[in-house]
């Protein structure tokens, strides 16, 4: 098992299943190289052969994970196949229950040895002991059969080719939008829910659970605005992409084997699947399916790779670079043979990239700058590091490229909205508007909406965005109203921003305080916090541990509401001058960030104990 604080959501691409070698007869001694994994909850370990003898079954395992980063091997480690347990006997390059530290090349192999299975056994599940974030390796296939190529349960309609065409436009409406999930083949131990992340028009991304039936079945509604893009994830794999328009239903079909090509990946000379693992039907079907058939081709600049462009650069160096980078990917976009909706599509991606290139210079060159020097916890950077600048003769010059104010920019990314080219001379207002549209809605979110703001809005030529922004306050207003009596938020102690930690944490002198500053935006804290909500009945279960947890105004009033209920201890939401006088203080580089407090009062950052197993260790420690 392996701390989930350390673990990566899987990002890579579909892989196939590469051809296994199988004994024919299963009546003795055999080896099967490359088994076929049908699920998995992990990307890190992948068993590459199975050894079945008289005496034991032996599993080879390929780990693959962040150099200089440990992995663990549960000692009550086993497999089962036909409703009986294998117990883990012995191991050969790796010592269970231990912290097994990763090489520099991030990869390791060693090889498990368990009590030995039938002969005849024909597939079996490697489960990494019982505790919660276990490796869990389901229907490993011992047979050499091949496997169906397209997914059990998905309609006939998606079998076919997705129809060509223009890209649909981007939709400037409100509507609430039911997802249906179908999860197949599916089996209950796999996953109990998935997780949907919608990215919203105004630069939020909304997270919702969807619980799943016996069946593999679920569904969730929401409130959008605009058109959004999405996923699903279960089990920290990513599960494709969707784009849905507000207030559409659309019907989601998963392939769960999806997990076990992505626990494959690593293997070498695998082939994709030439069918969708996910598929959607719905307005953007199409869209979807065909960008998902036609992955090739460069349409992405990949911005911060810490070598994409030379920090030492003039602003005409720099924009000169971009244009180079855009005319030769324009052309090879328009060699390939892809359909039309694609081409046009991946041209959009390539668009949004570059304007996101030169909105955001002045952030690529100095990440570039920090890459070049290992400067990644340097607050300010040397002056006259960074040289170049743009004119705005620069950006009027990039808004002859192409059409900066296209609307279907926004179904590629949100680059336009994030720089306001109007004031560099863009035609129409559609950055302009993206821009006040992400401001005031975030006042809507919070419920610091005034009627002046969205008064600005309505001098829009597109009232879409006025619409949306009271339509959030109103929704947002009335989830609030609801909640208010289920949260208790206590109030930030009237000092100055300087002295509102110290005055935080005076009151529970004596006892052993832990100061999780976190928000409702950000995935690995709200992780941490699933973690670390059980340790309060079992390991850390003391009256003298006192819980407090830190948000600012970040964090959607709603989410929080929502959430703090369940996390059980003293919550403060501070000021920006609040958490930033804190930030400074402790140096935080980033959350979820912990304070650990002894007894007398002496505060000290603990980033360390991100590392869930030096968390507890930490906290007894003062007690």
């Amino acid at each position: 098992m392996i701390s989930k604080t350390l673990k990566h959501a899987a990002t890579a691409g579909v892989v196939a299943v590469a051809a296994m070698v199988c004994a024919c007869s299963h009546s003795g001694p055999r080896t099967v190289d490359m088994p076929v994994i049908t699920y998995a909850n992990t990307t890190i370990t992948d068993i590459v052969k199975v050894e079945l003898t008289d005496s034991n079954t032996v599993l080879h395992i390929n780990a693959n994970f962040i150099p200089n980063n440990w992995i663990r091997i549960a000692g009550d480690t086993y497999l089962m196949a036909d409703g009986r347990k294998y117990a883990m006997t012995g191991t050969e390059g790796i010592e269970p229950d231990t912290e097994f530290w990763m090489p520099e090349s991030g990869e390791a192999d060693f090889r498990l040895i368990f009590e030995p299975l039938p002969f005849s056994t024909e597939r079996f599940d490697f489960i990494e002991g019982d505790a919660p974030g276990a490796f869990r390796l389901w229907d490993v296939d011992l047979t050499g059969k091949e496997q169906p190529t397209y997914p059990e349960g998905f309609p006939r309609e998606l079998k076919k080719a997705p129809a060509d065409g223009p890209v649909p436009d981007m939709a400037f409406e409100i509507g609430e939008t039911t997802v249906n999930l179908h999860v197949t083949p599916y089996r209950p131990e796999f996953f109990g829910s998935m997780n949907l992340y919608v990215n919203m028009l105004d630069g939020t991304q909304q997270e919702y659970v969807v619980k799943l039936d016996s069946l593999g079945n679920g569904s969730v509604s929401f409130d959008q605005y605009g058109t959004a893009s999405a996923f699903l994830t279960a089990n920290d794999n990513v599960y494709e992409h969707y784009t849905f328009y507000p207030g559409e239903t659309a019907d989601c079909y998963i392939d769960a084997r999806r997990s076990g090509y992505l626990a494959m990946s690593h293997r070498k000379d695998f082939d994709a699947p030439r069918y969708r693992t996910s598929a959607h039907i719905g307005y953007y079907s199409n869209l979807d399916r065909n960008m998902a058939l036609h992955t090739e081709g460069p349409y992405y600049l990949n911005l911060y790779n810490g070598t994409f462009a030379d920090y030492h650069m003039s602003g005409q160096e720099y924009k000169a670079m971009v244009k180079a980078l855009y005319d030769e990917y324009s052309d090879s976009l328009a060699k390939m043979n892809d359909p039309q909706m694609v081409k046009e599509m991946k041209m959009l991606y390539l668009q949004n990239d570059v304007l996101k290139a030169i909105g955001r210079m002045r952030s690529i060159l100095e990440h570039n700058y920090r890459h070049a020097h290992d400067a990644w916890r340097e607050r300010n950077l040397p002056a006259d590091s960074i040289p170049g600048t743009l004119t705005d003769e620069d950006y009027a010059e990039v808004q002859t490229w192409f059409d900066v104010a296209n609307p279907k920019l926004l179904l590629a990314g949100n680059a336009v909205g994030q720089f306001n080219w109007n004031d560099k001379g863009a035609d129409g207002d559609l950055s302009k508007s993206l821009m006040l549209f992400s401001e005031i809605a975030a006042k809507a979110n919070s419920q610091l909406m005034t009627e002046e703001s969205l008064d600005t809005l309505r001098t829009l030529s597109n009232p879409f965005f006025a619409a949306a922004c009271d339509s959030i306050n109103r929704r947002n207003a009335r989830k609030i109203a609801t909640l208010q009596g289920q949260a208790q938020i206590t109030p930030t102690p009237d000092v100055p921003a300087d002295k509102v930690f110290d005055a935080i944490i005076a009151p529970h002198k004596g006892k052993v305080v832990i100061v999780d500053l976190w928000n409702t935006w950000c995935g690995p804290c709200r992780q941490a916090l699933a973690e670390c909500e059980p340790l309060k009945d079992s390991e850390l279960s003391d009256d003298d541990i006192v819980w407090i947890y830190i948000a600012d105004e970040s964090s959607d009033q709603v989410k929080y509401l929502t959430m703090i209920p369940d996390i059980r201890g003293i919550h403060y939401k501070v000021s920006g001058d609040q958490i930033a006088s804190i930030r400074n203080r402790f140096n935080v580089d980033g959350i979820p960030y912990y304070i650990l407090v002894d007894r007398n009062g002496k505060a000290e950052g603990r980033p360390d104990v991100r590392d869930h197993s030096k968390y507890i260790e930490a906290i007894k420690s003062k007690l």
